[in-house]
């Protein structure tokens, strides 16, 4: 979905500019899937009385609102980091990545952290319904709805001119997109294949971690029930409780390392040093040499990217051999240092090459956006006039077979005119999406060696978690090995990104 959003948003004239018009109509039906999603059965109940049709209708409009919701999430998310690859030149393309995934950080941390109330008790009915998961929903349509408007109305972006290339029909917009997949530029397919390994290993974490967690803890810590005894506790939400715990955690280790670690990675286009640095004298000088070779092994991102990817491997690769509850919360919260990175890395990155392929677009003449042109913050009527006159000028140079140079501020000499970020963070994001059923495969494939069903091998009798809980300590955790495997692919990612920092 990804990539064909953002090819119609590179194409894009609208006056208002190219990312915004996409980011608010994804998020309209975001919002609106979330609340329908938290409503559905009131919904179908306005239509249907109860009764067995209700209750399959009901869940079938569930899976349709997750399914709208993941199209319109990505047309939210393309159009957001093509907005900093668009508006920010090479030079704080990594800083701008790095603001964004701490606000993803931040974002998840609040999110974890607001799911830990009683909303039900602690807010009335008339916010958000009368269940936990409605007031949820409320909250989280409303902190898109204002953050998006927030980012539409402070963003100032370029718009693009009118061109004969237009009306493209739908088939010819896929097979160019198929066209760049296959053809992609050295450095960005090499960034692609990075994310690509990057994704296998992180899969398994990403969907088992707090499952794999609990299951700890019921496999080696959980007293056994006597003999005779029913064990008559929720297995199921205790082991929920526990992995939501440890992805607290780990939203925290991840929010920190966003926040410290830009500042101690140089960007991979920082200019070399004319001079060299030195410690102030009233440092004392043991630290002014520990400062100085600090200084010298400072790693760019392409480098920090390689270790974070090499770091979550050397933690996972011990996820077989974990025994203990604290061992596990502990694995799970330091996996949040290399997905910090993760995170940011390959946006900023890519947003660099991008950046390089489309700095010559301010001095092209036939080029597709006007220097300096910019929809209003506000009232549009007033800057529009003046960009609809800066378009008849450009285009009056043009019938005059004149070639009048433009000089776009300085700041952004160097920025994205915008006709490629849609489409190769687009395909970026197929190189994220595939890993996912790679991992789901590899997944189905350890669980039904290691853990088959032991539905039938159950006595009638025990209808507690025992039914889908392996408890024997002696025997291979499927999830563990799932996270083995991620890390032996993250191994992989690590010598891929090592290699990217040398290609030409």
């Amino acid at each position: 979905m990804q990539p064909i959003v953002g090819a119609y948003a590179d194409k894009s004239t609208s006056r208002y500019g190219r990312r915004r018009p996409y980011m608010v109509y994804g998020a309209v039906v975001t919002g609106g899937g979330l609340l329908l999603l938290g409503w559905t059965s009131e919904v179908v109940g306005f239509f249907l009385p109860e009764g067995d049709v209700k209750k399959s209708l009901t869940i079938l409009a569930a899976v349709l609102c997750i399914y709208a919701l993941d199209f319109s999430i990505n047309a939210v998310q393309a159009c957001c980091r093509s907005l900093i690859v668009d508006t920010l030149p090479i030079s704080q393309q990594q800083a701008g990545s790095a603001w964004a995934s701490r606000l993803v950080a931040a974002g998840h941390l609040a999110s974890y952290f607001i799911g830990t109330f009683d909303l039900v008790t602690m807010l009335p009915p008339w916010i958000g319904g009368d269940t936990q998961f409605k007031k949820m929903t409320v909250i989280a349509t409303l902190a898109l709805w204002s953050t998006v408007g927030i980012t539409c109305w402070a963003v100032t972006e370029r718009v693009r001119l009118p061109s004969e290339d237009d009306n493209t029909s739908v088939k010819e917009v896929l097979f160019s997109l198929w066209r760049k997949t296959i053809n992609l530029p050295p450095r960005i397919r090499a960034i692609c294949w990075v994310q690509f390994w990057n994704w296998v290993g992180w899969f398994p974490f990403l969907f088992y971690s707090s499952t794999f967690v609990g299951e700890i803890y019921y496999r080696y810590e959980h007293p056994a029930p006597e003999p005779g005894v029913k064990d008559e506790h929720d297995a199921l939400g205790n082991i929920g409780r526990l992995g939501s715990l440890a992805l607290v955690f780990f939203s925290l280790t991840t929010f920190c390392a966003s926040v410290i670690f830009p500042s101690l990675i140089k960007a991979p286009e920082a200019p070399e040093a004319k001079f060299t640095p030195r410690p102030p004298a009233s440092i004392p000088k043991p630290f002014k040499v520990i400062l100085g070779k600090a200084y010298n092994i400072q790693p760019n991102l392409i480098s920090a990217w390689s270790l974070s990817n090499l770091l979550f491997a050397l933690i996972t690769i011990f996820a077989p051999w974990v025994r203990t509850l604290s061992s596990a919360t502990t694995l799970v919260a330091a996996c949040g240092v290399p997905w910090a990175i993760s995170c940011w890395a390959p946006f900023g990155l890519l947003g660099i090459e991008i950046n390089k392929m489309s700095s010559g677009s301010h001095a092209n003449i036939n080029g597709s956006t006007v220097p300096g042109c910019a929809a209003a913050r506000g009232s549009f009527d007033e800057d529009y006039g003046v960009e609809i006159e800066e378009v008849r000028q450009h285009r009056r140079a043009f019938s005059e077979g004149v070639l009048r140079l433009s000089h776009p501020d300085e700041g952004d000499a160097h920025s994205s005119t915008g006709e490629l970020a849609g489409v190769y963070l687009g395909v970026l994001n197929v190189y994220t999406t595939l890993p996912q059923f790679v991992g789901t495969f590899v997944s189905w494939i350890v669980f039904s060696i290691l853990e088959p069903s032991q539905y039938t091998d159950i006595a009638d009798e025990d209808p507690d978690h025992h039914r889908w809980l392996n408890l024997k300590k002696n025997a291979p955790n499927a999830i563990a090995v799932c996270m083995f495997i991620g890390a032996l692919c993250s191994l992989i990612s690590a010598e891929a990104a090592r290699r990217l920092k040398h290609l030409g």
